[in-house]
C-alpha cells in the first residue's frame, strides 16, 4: 500500500511535466496511477466511495496540506481550485 510520502516525487513529476505546471486533482491521480507500480491493496475500492485506496491517498496530499512534512506545507506544491501546481521550490526539490 502506498503512503502519501511515497507519492511526493511522482506528483511533483507529473506537475512539472505539464505545460502550465498545474493540473486538476483528477489529472494528477490518473497520471500518477499510470506511472507507479500499484499493489492489490492500492487498487481496492473504498467501501463508501466510487474510487480506490490510491485515489484517496493522492487526494489526501491536498487534504492534509497543513500537516508538517506535507509537500503543500513544505512549499513544494500550491493549492489551486480543484487542483494543484508545482512551485519553484518544488522544481528545485525535484531536480535534486
Amino acid at each position: 500500500m502506498k503512503k502519501e510520502s511515497e507519492l511526493v516525487i511522482p506528483v511533483l513529476s507529473v506537475l512539472n511535466e505539464s505545460s502550465s505546471g498545474a493540473l486538476s486533482t483528477r489529472e494528477v491521480r490518473e497520471l500518477v496511477k499510470s506511472r507507479i507500480a500499484l499493489t492489490v491493496d492500492d487498487l481496492k475500492p473504498l467501501k463508501s466511495r466510487s474510487d480506490t485506496r490510491i485515489d484517496q491517498v493522492i487526494r489526501n496530499l491536498k487534504c492534509h496540506r497543513n500537516v508538517p512534512g506535507n509537500p503543500f506545507s513544505e512549499g513544494l506544491i500550491e493549492s489551486r481550485p480543484r487542483g494543484m501546481a508545482i512551485t519553484k521550490k518544488g522544481k528545485r526539490y525535484l531536480s535534486n
